[in-house]
């Protein structure tokens, strides 16, 4: 009886170590985000987060700096695990947000339509990427609101009910354009009414799986009226998984991520909301998906969210061999896994496409990255993989 009494202590005094363990772990994640949130920059907006963006084949770099929405994919992703936050480190998010609340006003529609940019508005932006695209394209290279945006800045402010429904209602005319002006994707999602990624009625028209994931999260979790054209999207997503087109075709599918994993990352997300019909039976196959991916995979960060995305699905998801701490977030914020991509190839189509691929994708391709999102999505996997 005695050893058995010794055992259980044992047991339990396991388990309170690694829970503090684990609590300081999350502790020293949420301050080095607030310690990376800026104070004071030349070049970087107060309250925001460092943005880097470089071609796509020198993998991270902080060549070329830029000030973009990046802050809230980083608000977003640590509201989500709040629950699960202690006391101290719930105030430590409060004190990232309360920081970061001054920041949303320079990305917003000057017009007062309440949508939002990928670049800054409040001042005239310079075209990172490059000097010559402006140089021979003027003003072309602007883009113009996007729908991406627009539900990730809404959801970090928490923004109301009634508002959220207006935006709603001004989507429904950024949807059903004829199938010649759509550009990118596959002939056979071109009929498919399903909404645009940019909120321009002169801009092309481009699906994107994880733009069309997150603004239907958006009509999720604010519990809006469905419409014809979040019909038409969620049938754009369920055609994609259904043909495996998502794991075949993500690169013209998923034009501004094209990347498989971040792809699923982004449906598990939208599934995790609450469950739609149409997309509870692919399941199975989007959990076969994943793991296939997850065994061939080398790159940690895309691991992490792997495993995010099974646990979002209810899944359990594979064990990871994690490095020392130091290693570990040297690895996650270095990391090649872009946030988003910078495709101006995705602006033309068939032999012209190939053309330009052919000669000039290195200075056509960029991907931007932002550490602190990465620490952000390493603070999630630890959190939902205990």
């Amino acid at each position: 009886m005695k050893r058995i009494f010794i055992f259980i202590l044992l047991f339990f005094s396991f388990y309170t170590v690694r829970a503090s363990v684990d609590t300081a772990w999350i502790s020293y994640l949420l301050k080095r985000i607030e310690h990376q949130q800026i104070k004071e920059d030349a070049f970087f907006i107060k309250g925001s987060f460092p943005a880097y963006t470089d071609k796509y084949y020198k993998g991270y770099s902080e060549r070329i700096k830029d000030n973009n929405t990046s802050f809230c994919i980083v608000l977003n992703t640590l509201e989500s695990v709040r629950s699960k936050l202690t006391a101290y480190q719930s105030v430590l998010l409060d004190s990232i947000q309360f920081r970061a609340s001054g920041v949303f006003k320079k990305f917003e529609n000057k017009k007062g339509r309440g949508t939002y940019n990928f670049w800054r508005q409040d001042i005239e932006p310079k075209f990172p990427y490059n000097w010559w695209i402006p140089f021979f394209a003027g003003n072309l290279w602007r883009v113009p609101d996007d729908f991406d945006d627009t539900v990730w800045c809404l959801t970090a402010l928490k923004t109301d009910s009634s508002n959220a429904a207006r935006i709603h209602d001004t989507m429904q005319h950024y949807s059903n354009y004829p199938a010649k002006r759509i550009i990118g994707c596959p002939d056979e999602y071109k009929t498919i009414p399903a909404y645009s990624t940019w909120f321009g009625k002169d801009f092309p028209v481009f699906y994107d799986l994880c733009v069309a994931s997150n603004t239907l999260a958006f009509v999720q979790r604010y519990n809006l009226q469905w419409t014809k054209a979040d019909s038409a999207t969620l049938q754009l997503l369920v055609k994609a998984i259904q043909s495996k087109d998502y794991m075949t075709h993500y690169k013209d599918l998923s034009p501004y991520y094209e990347n498989k994993a971040v792809i699923l990352y982004h449906l598990a997300k939208l599934m995790a909301v609450k469950p739609i019909d149409g997309l509870e039976k692919y399941k199975t196959q989007i959990l076969t998906d994943a793991l296939e991916l997850f065994n061939k995979s080398d790159n940690i960060l895309e691991q992490m969210i792997l495993c995010t995305a099974l646990q979002k699905l209810g899944y359990s998801s594979p064990m990871i061999e994690l490095p020392a701490k130091e290693k570990l977030v040297w690895m996650t914020e270095h990391n090649d896994l872009a946030f988003f991509t910078g495709d101006m190839l995705g602006y033309f189509e068939g032999n012209t496409k190939k053309t330009l691929a052919f000669f000039f994708k290195k200075a056509l391709f960029y991907n931007q990255y932002c550490p602190a999102y990465n620490d952000a999505l390493l603070v999630e996997y630890l959190i939902l993989n205990n």
